[in-house]
């Protein structure tokens, strides 16, 4: 059950990079764009994705940035996006990550 829920929360990630890193490649002039945003972050904005439920804030962690992302209410698992790894920890739990892969 519990790799079933961190699956899901991977899968969840792993979407909304590759919707960021699609919207990035397909590169369409804003004639073309319907009613997509783009958003620039920095350190220290917050966002709310209302759909899943997500808090998401831009930190730095030594001298990398990252994008934190966890459920407001109750959180079960936080999410670190780095440039080139992304971490999975149980809520509570920053020391031991309960899944990392790349992007």
């Amino acid at each position: 059950m519990k790799r079933r829920r961190v699956l899901a929360v991977v899968l969840l990630v792993a979407a909304f990079v590759a919707g960021a890193i699609g919207a990035n490649l397909i590169r369409m002039s804003p004639a073309d764009a319907g009613a997509t945003h783009r958003y620039t972050l920095r350190l220290g904005d917050k966002v709310v994705i209302p759909a899943i439920r997500q808090r998401c804030s831009v930190e730095a962690e030594g001298r990398a940035v990252n994008l934190f992302c966890r459920r407001e209410r109750q959180p079960r698992h936080e999410v670190v996006l780095f440039a080139n790894q992304i971490l999975v920890y149980t809520a509570g739990d920053p020391d031991h990550p309960a899944w990392s892969g790349k992007p």
